[in-house]
């Protein structure tokens, strides 16, 4: 057996209601001074942001709020760092709650306001906020590697699809001819804690079901065929599938249960645990150019992508001592209820895709293909594949 090692949150909680009693949770691991990040909808228009707010506000529990609307930018992480480190430099933890997006912005604050602060008094930090870029720390983009320095983070994932909350990253996008979309890595930046609310994935729109959803099979599929995997990493990516095999297709269908999204929401929180351990594959490669290049939700390019991708992977040559593809394929496709065929397995993701539409949907055209193709890796895919059929892929779902 190769050498390997396991990377994931210190804690995991499955507690229906643990985000009403925010308080009590902050409070009882020792913290004082929180920073609530939340995405633009998934919270704030329920019942339970007010319980939360008016609690903290009951026990004179200083904190300070903000919202990320869309994939962050860099602006919006420098902002917010600045703003902490002006307004609350004593406070003491980041609790997000919301989609992918959210959890990645708080991950990359609580990075940036202790990275910031590390330079001692406060007039110190106050000069290193005002200096403070993001961007200087991101994979490809900067030339800083971070240190791993960061406030402790709290994450309440409010779908089920990217697995942040127990991933070692956070993606930061700056979309536009240009523009990049790249990772904020180091093991100290996995969450302290993980929650899993189902009351807040309850009413989940269907079509974000889907496409979050897709990127968690994507997150669970492609660790699984990884050159990087490793026997703990295999044995969770078929749990996480066998999970969504038995809830995804309800929830498509309408059905809302807690159990259901529970089921759901512990298999993302997988594929964020196998994705930060064995890596991902292609679909990401592709991923990471097109959401730079155009405004378009990383679930829905992962849909899109999976049929294409497993059809090729099918065909291909394997290039890693990992087994035969085929039979690789066909574990995935018993978890995932489609019988033991990775043929059966194509047309069942493919057919949950179908809805997405297509990447002409978005404003992609065929002259885009070729700079997408140019910024795509192939990281632990296992399959050899060369640019040519990397535009064919991206042609199929054009």
């Amino acid at each position: 057996m190769n050498s390997f090692r396991l990377v994931a949150p210190r804690e995991l909680r499955i507690e229906p209601g643990t985000f009403r009693r925010l308080v009590e949770l902050v409070q009882s691991e020792g913290y004082h001074q929180p920073i609530l990040i939340t995405g633009g909808r998934s919270v704030r228009g329920r019942e339970e942001w007010g319980i939360v707010t008016d609690s903290f506000l009951a026990r004179g529990l200083p904190f300070l709020e903000f919202t990320v609307r869309g994939e962050p930018g860099p602006d919006l992480v420098n902002d917010t760092v600045r703003e902490i480190v002006t307004d609350a430099p004593q406070s003491d933890v980041v609790v997000a709650v919301g989609g992918g997006s959210a959890i990645d912005a708080a991950k990359a604050v609580a990075a940036g306001v202790a990275t910031v602060t590390s330079a001692g008094s406060a007039a110190a930090g106050g000069a290193a906020a005002r200096t403070f870029d993001i961007t200087h720390y991101l994979e490809g983009v900067g030339t800083v590697g971070p240190s791993g320095d960061t406030l402790p983070v709290i994450a309440f994932p409010t779908t089920a699809g990217t697995g942040t909350e127990a991933t070692m990253n956070a993606v930061i996008s700056r979309v536009g001819p240009g523009g990049f979309k790249k990772s904020l890595r180091h093991p100290g930046f996995v969450p302290r804690m993980a929650v899993i609310d189902t009351d807040l994935h309850e009413n989940c729109p269907v079509e974000v079901t889907r496409a979050s959803g897709l990127d968690a099979i994507t997150q669970l599929l492609e660790p699984y065929l990884s050159t990087k995997a490793n026997p703990v990493t295999d044995a969770l990516a078929i749990l996480g599938l066998s999970r969504v095999g038995k809830a995804f297709p309800r929830l498509l269908a309408g059905d809302d249960e807690p159990e259901l999204r529970s089921e759901m929401a512990l298999a993302a929180y997988l594929s964020g645990v196998c994705l930060s351990n064995a890596g991902l594959g292609v679909i990401h490669g592709f991923a990471s150019p097109l959401g730079a290049l155009r405004d378009i939700p990383h679930g829905v390019v992962c849909g899109m992508l999976l049929a294409p991708v497993l059809r090729r992977t099918l065909d291909g040559t394997y290039i890693a001592p990992r087994g035969d593809a085929g039979e690789r394929l066909d574990d995935i496709s018993r978890a995932l209820g489609a019988g033991g065929s990775a043929e059966a397995l194509v047309d069942l993701v493919a057919d949950w895709a179908a809805p997405l539409g297509r990447l002409g949907d978005y404003g992609f055209t065929r002259e885009d293909l070729r700079e997408v193709v140019a910024g795509t890796g192939l990281k632990n895919y296992p399959v050899a594949i060369d640019p040519e059929e990397l535009n064919e892929i991206l042609g199929e779902v054009l």
